[in-house]
């Protein structure tokens, strides 16, 4: 389960400026996080605090950590394995479809695709992956939950 920190309104205005996401980076005591902040209403935000960082600092739901994070300008895009580069190359809808859902799905695809040990295992998850995109219709609307309104 994924608990949140609530990230003071004064952090949150000067960090955020509005966006409806916004990168960082930073730390949790004295642990590296890098991480989305996610709106809560009225221009402030929260941030994940992921069970790999929980179960570091044996922290759970109430406990008062120290965070410092400040807005990372690096990229969030994932990096394709060759296989599944190669598969998009040969596939313009696979292709349109990957890049018509967010950041954060396009990195889940990837890393179902990549958390395999065997070459072989992992170009069959890439050429499965092309098949979802290929019978399904992934839009950025239907991936985030925006409907287009009706005539």
């Amino acid at each position: 389960m994924v608990r949140f920190v609530d990230v003071p309104a004064r952090v949150s205005r000067a960090i955020g400026g509005g966006a409806p996401n916004v990168a960082v980076r930073g730390q949790v005591r004295g642990l590296p996080v890098r991480t989305t902040l996610l709106p809560r209403g009225r221009g402030l935000y929260r941030m994940a605090i992921h069970g790999e960082i929980r179960k570091k600092l044996s922290a759970d739901a109430g406990a008062v950590v120290e965070i410092s994070i400040a807005q990372d300008p690096a990229s969030r895009e994932p990096t394709l394995p060759p296989a599944l580069a190669l598969a998009f190359r040969n596939s313009k809808k696979p292709q349109a479809a990957f890049r018509g859902v967010t950041t954060a799905l396009r990195r889940q695809m990837v890393r179902y695709v990549t958390s395999v040990k065997q070459a072989a295992t992992l170009e069959r998850r890439a050429a499965k992956l092309i098949g979802m995109l290929e019978q399904r219709k992934f839009s950025a609307s239907r991936a985030t939950g925006r409907r287009k309104a009706s005539k």
